[in-house]
């Protein structure tokens, strides 16, 4: 029995030795909590500054995009102008030469009826007679490029007697220096009762175009191929 309570006096030492069982967020965390929200907001700290610095750099390279496309855009239209230029300086003595001489613009009937009377008297022909139609809108191949001009013909129809062939082709080469004109058909025969007397005059009918370049209306009358 001695021996029995002498075990039982050293059970309350013994449990003194034995560690009391720890919690991790009753004893540990507190200890470690100030460095935890201190490293937790040190990363959402970095997280923003990352952000902002890719948005900053985002910002900046579409800045940079748009300023390359400005400049190229830039670029683009001076070398357009300097090749305008040019083009105009290459292009605007052919341009007033066709003006003064009545392709460009508004037709000139009146200066036709006064040249082909010019001729007549300058070459000494027998009379002339004609008739000028209404203008209309000539249809062009497409792929000519006009923009917003239309290309116009005026229809005449000449009658004229002549001493010979030559008559015909000096009158159309002088018609030539008042504007421009296609010839569509031309028939010459023997004027009189008997066509193969080489003694009678001859006899020529023509039909030709004048040709005019102006700008387009807003509704074209039927065009002639």
């Amino acid at each position: 029995m001695a021996q029995n309570k002498s075990n039982l006096k050293q059970d309350p030492a013994k449990d003194k030795n034995v560690p009391a069982e720890r919690s991790f967020m009753k004893n540990d965390f507190p200890l470690i909590r100030k460095a935890l929200i201190v490293l937790i907001a040190s990363l959402l700290l970095s997280a923003a500054l990352v952000s902002a610095g890719r948005a900053v750099l985002t910002e900046q390279q579409n800045g940079k995009n748009q300023a390359q496309a400005q400049r190229n855009e830039a670029n683009n239209k001076y070398r357009q102008a300097e090749i305008d230029k040019q083009e105009i300086q290459d292009y605007q003595p052919k341009f007033i030469t066709l003006r003064e001489r009545g392709f460009v613009g508004e037709e000139r009937r009146l200066d036709w009826i006064e040249h082909i009377k010019h001729i007549r008297e300058n070459r000494k022909l027998f009379p002339i007679t004609y008739e000028i139609s209404a203008q209309q809108v000539f249809q062009v191949d497409p792929e000519v490029t006009l923009g917003d001009l239309d290309l116009r013909g005026s229809k005449m129809k000449l009658q004229m007697d002549l001493m010979h062939e030559g008559d015909l082709l000096n009158f159309l080469d002088d018609l030539k220096h008042k504007g421009f004109y296609t010839v569509q058909e031309c028939t010459i025969k023997r004027a009189g009762l008997d066509p193969e007397s080489a003694h009678l005059p001859l006899a020529a009918e023509c039909v030709i175009y004048w040709l005019t370049l102006g700008e387009r209306a807003d509704n074209p009358e039927p065009t002639p191929q």
